[in-house]
């Protein structure tokens, strides 16, 4: 299965970002691919599904607390999308694997 590079959003952390956006931030940071059915894998020898898609990444992000929106957006769409570098960075591929597969389950 060949894996596909996630480029960064083209839009500033500035601005409000989509799950999809955020799911995006995350895969290229932690430098995730894409599997050819949309999947968000990790690890190049041995996969590990992160997540269904780069959106699901996103809103499981923000459910989770690794990023942060203002409460009810901006009508402009405007408005500071924080991640949490801390949290993400201090856990491995694994660690955040059980938790993402958590979050889907429970």
């Amino acid at each position: 299965m060949k894996l596909i590079a996630v480029d960064p959003p083209t839009r500033s952390f500035s601005r409000w970002l989509t799950d999809e956006e955020i799911g995006r931030v995350i895969a290229h940071k932690r430098s995730w691919r894409l599997a050819p059915d949309g999947s968000v894998q990790a690890g190049k020898f041995r996969k590990t599904r992160m997540a269904a898609s780069l959106e699901r990444l996103g809103a499981d992000a923000v459910a989770r607390g690794w990023a942060s929106r203002p409460r009810v957006e901006p009508s402009d769409s405007s408005g500071p999308t924080h991640m949490m570098w801390g949290i993400i960075d201090a856990r491995t591929d694994a660690e955040l694997a059980e938790e993402l597969t958590a979050q889907q389950h429970g």
